[in-house]
């Protein structure tokens, strides 16, 4: 269990299933992740939480993290993938599942928590987000987390019949902000 203020992370179990199969057939959260049209099977779920256990195996942490509020309850979602070992650096990709938890400051003690781990517990050296051009909410909790603009991919998503540009986000490990005491548990 990886601590936060608002919200503690776990790695994904089988049993969440049902729980992220609902968030990733849901076109409010999905336009968030890029991917409001998606839909998903239960089975590609499950297929998807045995690959991420199986990659948690071979890199002795998780691929796949479940934000829970203090109160237990599963309330989002984390991805650290495209590992480069070599470069100690993964991608970040997160997500609040559930609408009215929004604004509530989740989304930042989810991505603060997540980086302290990372740099801190991990060792990792660099971390990077991507995002769709009009995702400004996203853009502006990068900032607060010190990550730094690094490119614009041209029309690089097909989303809601037109192309939109993909920024990438990048932070590296010593411009880490001083988010408060480092988690515990980690």
């Amino acid at each position: 269990m990886i601590l936060g203020e608002l919200l503690n992370l776990r790695a994904v179990e089988r049993t969440d299933a049902a729980t992220l199969f609902r968030w990733l057939n849901d076109p409010r959260v999905m336009r968030f992740w890029g991917a409001p049209e998606h839909t998903i099977s239960l089975a590609e779920v499950q297929r998807r939480i045995e690959e991420w256990l199986a990659q948690e195996m071979a890199l002795g942490r998780p691929a796949a993290l479940v934000a829970e509020a203090l109160a237990g309850e599963a309330i989002g979602f984390a991805v650290v993938s495209r590992e480069r070992p070599n470069d100690r650096s993964v991608e970040l990709s997160l997500m609040i599942g559930e609408p009215e938890r929004w604004g509530q400051g989740y989304g930042t003690d989810l991505l603060q928590t997540l980086v302290a781990n990372c740099f801190d517990a991990w060792r990792l050296h660099r971390v990077w987000v991507r995002s769709e051009a009009s995702n400004e909410r996203a853009h502006r909790l990068y900032a607060r987390c010190g990550f730094q603009l690094e490119a614009t991919l041209r029309d690089a998503a097909f989303l809601d019949g037109h192309f939109e540009d993909v920024l990438l986000f990048a932070l590296l490990e010593h411009e880490q902000p001083d988010f408060g005491e480092p988690a515990a548990g980690s």
